[in-house]
């Protein structure tokens, strides 16, 4: 068996040299061809590279005749990629070729040079002899110039033109001719002659250069070097031809000596064969799976029992240690006492847990026995029995008994008379019961009283007419606890269909049922504040609505919005803001009536249906007394909180007889009672539902606005007001829309906030005022800055500040040119982070201002703090002055005040000229208004205030 193992060891190693020295063989006839190939195709770029030299060279000698400059360059381009197709392929088959090629390249930069000078030359040559034969054309028709003249003209053309084309001219004899010209010209104070003579000497030098630079051309060492390079090729094709066709008929002569080699081995393979067959057909038959492995352990045979065992064939298994069949279930000093044994030369008994084909465990009772031959351990034959289904069977006993005794289920066997002969551990943990006290009883033992005997009957019919019952029972445990229970049965019978047992599963619904209702109540109600959720709501008043219907009585439904909660949400934190919500629903609960429903529907959103009111000022009653309830300071944490609430009311039948329309409606009057200032509550009305569907109609045609070029900007002048010279101006927006005409800025702005295209509205109209205020200073405009006003949405950008400073740079105006105009709102939602932001602004060089000041929440004191410029008086402040008005007082304290602080005043809504006065005497710095200028276009700026 060695032997032949060996043998054909030998015979492998043989048909593989074989097969090796074929490849090589195979290579370097492959390298052969190759090389020829490449020669040839290199060795043809060569010679073209030749042509292109001779056809430079033959162009460079037509020194009289106009060159086709695209020729030139076409074939100075061909030779450029000539020499880079060369340079790859050289890389790779002739790296010591290179330096040659680069010596041509640098040989043909130097031709190019001569040729680029050559084309200059030669364009020269042929507009001086256009001229030159335009003027003598002028010189033989003038009538007033002398024959002698003429004459000499006609003998200087005609030496200039035999000298460009022939080599035989002597220069000097048309240098004397052209001597004599200049004598003519002089002596005849002609003109003509004068330039021609100019130009002639042109011409003549511009010929002399193109001889040169041709001779240079002609003489430049490049086609020597082009053909060092191509002999080079020649001599390195050959010597390697010469070396690869001696290593392929030596690579051949050694393939034949194999293949004899080769042959013989396969002759003497099969004779021993033959001496092993007797052997082979004993064991091949074989029930018990047989491998027989060398000295090393190596496979070397296997039967079909093997094959139908493992799954693996005798092709997988040959050459491989039988430890390719571990499982790795057994450790490894199970394998070490196994190697120990034979190693001995002893036989070896044993169990192997192993892993066929397909992963499943094979447990084989094994054999393993040394075969010696002259005393040497020659082979190892192990016999191999398959106790797989044994072992399988018993693994499923112990597993049944774990699962019996582990899992969560009750388990309850009976005999054929339904009396308890095992239950299990989770038996005992739901009914309090051992082993030992119910062992022998009946199962009615568990019976809690809840169901009849008629009920039990039914399930005993149910068992043994189908073998199974499932279903939820009420038993009761040792303590008498009632307790539910998911129960089934099943009928046992043995082979001859004769019952034998009876099995019980029971599942403990105590847990369930408390999830399952603590689910249902989660679906109907908000997890926060306990009131009922939107689903429940909108359910119970489709209910409502019906009864409503029925009985004709009236009912309200209530959208209640909190203000300013999300300021208390965003600075003190969800916990704090999820406090406020409780409190809420904990006042609107206590404020209204226990027959009224109150839902949350999310966020700080509420809704309140009132049933069977009598009128519908019984809900303004309601309404009163919950905004002055939630106006009520909150002591959360520490925290004095103050948040109001908006109220919408919408009645049935008047405002609607769907859950859809009425919820609507009311969403709309909370919007409204939000606009009037919110704290208070509004009605639903037809007026509002139209004033909703403009402010739609608005939303929808502004955004596509900037799109459709409707938004445009109008710029109104701010002026000194003691000197009533114009010293900036503010942007104002503009929109003219097809559908709905010109909409005031005060009623898109704002919905524009609300939709959030504010933001994209916002950068449009800060890009075109720096683009119209460049243009306005750049026509004469005496203009300090441009006022642009911000909204409060748009510093929520997180690149504001960024952006805004690339667009004041990609106009190249300075930050100190932009007056951004904010509201005291902004500085009031949320104070520090907005000074804060408002700091960066100015670091930059911003300059910032106040609008409409006076009209919002903040102290005169609070101003100290601000980073602020300017400070714009409201128009409704300018509009009531007038002798003795209270505002005039207001206003004198706000210059005064803000001169104090150092801040600039901006008084807007100036329209007549007792107003201007007044302003100008309490030392106001700047005013703007109708009376100096309505708001205009730039070029209206232009035309009236440019220098």
């Amino acid at each position: 068996m060695m032997q032949k193992l060996k043998h054909a060891d030998r015979t492998t190693l043989i048909l593989f040299l074989f097969i090796f020295f074929i490849a090589i063989l195979f290579y370097t006839s492959y390298k052969i061809k190759a090389q020829m190939n490449f020669f040839a195709v290199e060795n043809q770029k060569i010679t073209e590279l030749q042509m292109l030299d001779i056809k430079l060279n033959n162009i460079a000698l037509a020194t009289n005749k106009f060159t086709n400059y695209d020729i030139i360059d076409k074939a100075e381009s061909d030779f450029t990629k000539l020499v880079g197709n060369i340079h790859s392929a050289l890389k790779r088959y002739s790296p010591d070729a290179i330096p040659l090629l680069d010596k041509v390249l640098q040989k043909f930069q130097q031709k190019r040079e001569d040729l680029e000078y050559f084309k200059a030359q030669n364009a020269s040559l042929i507009n001086s002899s256009h001229f030159l034969f335009d003027l003598h054309t002028t010189i033989t028709q003038d009538n007033m110039l002398a024959l002698e003249a003429k004459n000499i003209t006609n003998e200087i053309l005609f030496y200039i033109l035999r000298y460009a084309s022939s080599d035989y001219i002597d220069k000097k004899i048309i240098e004397t001719k052209l001597a004599k010209l200049q004598k003519t010209a002089d002596k005849y104070s002609n003109r003509h002659l004068h330039t021609f003579y100019k130009q002639a000497v042109v011409m003549l030098n511009t010929l002399q250069s193109l001889k040169e630079v041709s001779v240079d051309i002609e003489n430049n060492p490049l086609p020597k070097d082009i053909q060092r390079l191509k002999e080079h090729l020649r001599l390195d094709y050959e010597q390697n031809l010469e070396y690869q066709t001696l290593l392929a008929l030596l690579f051949f002569i050694f393939s034949i000596i194999l293949l004899i080699t080769l042959i013989l081995s396969h002759l003497d393979s099969n004779r021993r064969k033959k001496e092993l067959l007797a052997f082979r057909s004993a064991i091949e038959k074989s029930d018990n799976s047989v491998v027989i492995t060398d000295s090393q352990r190596n496979i070397i045979y296997v039967n079909e029992s093997f094959e139908k065992t493992t799954g693996y064939t005798a092709k997988e298994a040959l050459g491989h240690n039988p430890n390719f069949l571990k499982s790795g279930m057994q450790d490894e000093n199970f394998y070490k006492d196994l190697n120990s044994t034979l190693a001995q030369g002893k036989k070896w008994e044993g169990e192997f847990i192993n892993k066929r084909k397909d992963g499943r465990l094979l447990y084989e009772k094994t054999s393993i026995i040394p075969i010696y031959l002259e005393g040497k351990i020659l082979n190892f034959i192990a016999l191999k029995l398959d106790i797989t289904d044994y072992i399988e069977r018993n693994k499923k006993l112990v597993q049944a008994a774990a699962v019996f005794e582990n899992t969560e289920e009750a388990i309850i066997i009976a005999d054929a008379d339904g009396k308890v002969i095992s239950v299990n551990n989770a038996f005992t943990n739901i009914y309090g019961y051992t082993l030992d006290e119910v062992k022998g009883t009946n199962l009615s033992m568990l019976h809690a009283g809840v169901y009849d005997d008629k009920f039990y009957a039914d399930v005993w019919y149910e068992i043994n007419k189908n073998g199974m019952w499932r279903g939820k029972l009420i038993n009761k445990t040792k303590e008498g606890q009632n307790i539910p229970v998911w129960t089934t049965i099943k009928k046992i019978k043995d082979e001859h269909g004769k019952t034998v047992n009876y099995t019980a599963i029971q599942t403990d619904l105590r847990e369930i049922e408390r999830s399952q209702a603590k689910a249902d109540y989660l679906a109907y109600h908000d997890p926060l504040t306990g009131l009922y959720n939107r689903v429940n709501f909108e359910e119970y008043l489709a209910h409502a609505l019906l009864v409503a219907k029925r009985n004709e009585s009236l009912m309200a439904i209530l959208f209640i919005d909190l203000d300013r909660f999300k300021i208390i949400n965003d600075t003190l934190g969800h916990d704090i803001g999820d406090k406020v919500l409780i409190t809420v629903a904990e006042r609107l609960k206590n404020t209204l009536r226990d027959s009224d429903f109150i839902s949350r529907w999310g966020g700080d959103e509420f809704v309140v249906i009132l049933e069977n009111i009598v009128s519908a000022s019984d809900t303004a009653i309601v309404a009163t007394n919950l905004v002055e309830v939630l106006k009520e300071p909150m002591n959360i944490d520490g925290h004095h909180l103050i948040t109001t609430a908006s109220i919408g009311i919408a009645l049935f039948p008047e405002n609607g007889e769907d859950t859809n329309t009425l919820i609507k409606h009311a969403d709309s009057a909370m919007y409204q009672a939000k606009d009037l200032g919110k704290n208070n509550f509004c009605y639903y009305t037809s007026e509002l539902s139209s004033q909703i569907q403009k402010k739609l109609a608005i939303d929808m045609a502004l955004h596509n606005a900037l799109e459709k070029n409707e938004i445009y900007m109008l710029f109104q002048p701010q002026y000194d007001l003691q000197t009533q010279q114009i010293i900036s101006t503010e942007a104002l927006v503009r929109w003219e829309n097809a559908e709905l005409g010109f909409v005031p800025p005060d009623k898109f702005i704002p919905i524009a906030e609300d939709s959030g295209t504010i933001v994209s509205l916002g950068y449009f109209i800060f890009e075109e005022s720096c683009k119209a205020y460049k243009k306005m200073k750049e026509a004469g405009v005496d203009l300090q800055h441009i006022a642009i006003n911000v909204s409060s949405i748009q510093f929520k950008e997180p690149h504001l500040l960024d952006t805004f400073v690339s667009i004041v740079k990609r106009h190249n105006l300075h930050p100190s040119e932009i007056e951004i105009e904010i509201t005291e709102r902004f500085l009031m939602d949320n104070t520090i982070a907005n000074i804060n932001l408002l700091q960066s602004f100015r670091n930059y060089g911003f300059q910032i201002s106040i609008d409409d000041f006076g009209t919002g929440y903040s102290s005169m004191s609070y101003l100290k703090q601000l980073p602020i410029d300017t400070i714009k008086i409201d128009k409704s402040f300018v509009d009531d002055i007038a002798d003795g008005s209270s505002d005039n007082v207001i206003i004198e304290a706000m210059i005064a005040l803000s001169k104090t602080l150092g801040y600039q005043i901006v008084a807007e809504g100036i329209e007549t000229k007792e107003q201007e006065d007044f302003l100008g005497q309490t030392h106001c710095d700047i005013g703007q208004g109708y009376l100096f200028s309505k708001p205009i276009s730039s070029n209206e700026i232009i035309a009236r205030f440019s220098s």
